[in-house]
């Protein structure tokens, strides 16, 4: 089997989980689930030969299971320094730069108390992960990030505007 291959397998399994963490309320459970579907994105890119990718969704997995306990500001600047360490030491071009950034949206959505602006962070950074995958053709990455982006939205919407009564 290639390593495209198999790593279009383990992406898949990134898609499955996050087809329904977005819709979930809970934020740990959330944010478990985001560390799952990380620790799978992450052998996905290595197979790719992007090792800042790879590294960064490998650290995220356990980055975010860290956010599930303790939501302290310094673990998230602590955290986008392991991040910005990971980017400098694998840098490989522009799709490190771009990994790197949409990791900072992430970063500070999984640290926050509030659930409204952590749905943001993700559509912000789900987006800029989905340019890294057009960017580098990872077709099964491509729909991972557009559903993820979509499903954060649907939760978005269903969570914080449906909600919301109509003004006249």
């Amino acid at each position: 089997m290639s390593d495209f291959l198999l790593s279009q397998i383990l992406v898949t399994v990134t898609l499955i989980i996050e087809c329904f963490a977005m819709q979930l309320k809970n934020k740990n459970y959330l944010l478990a689930l985001l560390s799952v579907s990380c620790f799978f994105n992450g052998f996905h890119y290595l197979l790719l030969d992007q090792p800042t990718a790879g590294f960064i969704f490998l650290f995220s997995s356990l980055r975010f299971l860290i956010s599930i306990k303790w939501k302290l500001k310094w673990l998230s600047f602590a955290s986008l320094g392991v991040s910005l360490l990971i980017t400098i030491s694998t840098y490989i071009g522009l799709l490190s730069i771009v990994g790197f950034i949409a990791t900072i949206f992430t970063t500070l959505g999984s640290f926050s108390h509030n659930d409204k602006f952590l749905r943001l962070m993700m559509i912000i950074g789900g987006s800029l992960w989905l340019v890294h995958n057009l960017l580098l053709w990872t077709p099964i990455g491509i729909l991972v990030e557009v559903i993820f982006v979509g499903s954060s939205f649907i939760g978005y919407y269903r969570y914080y505007l449906a909600q919301k009564p109509m003004k006249y």
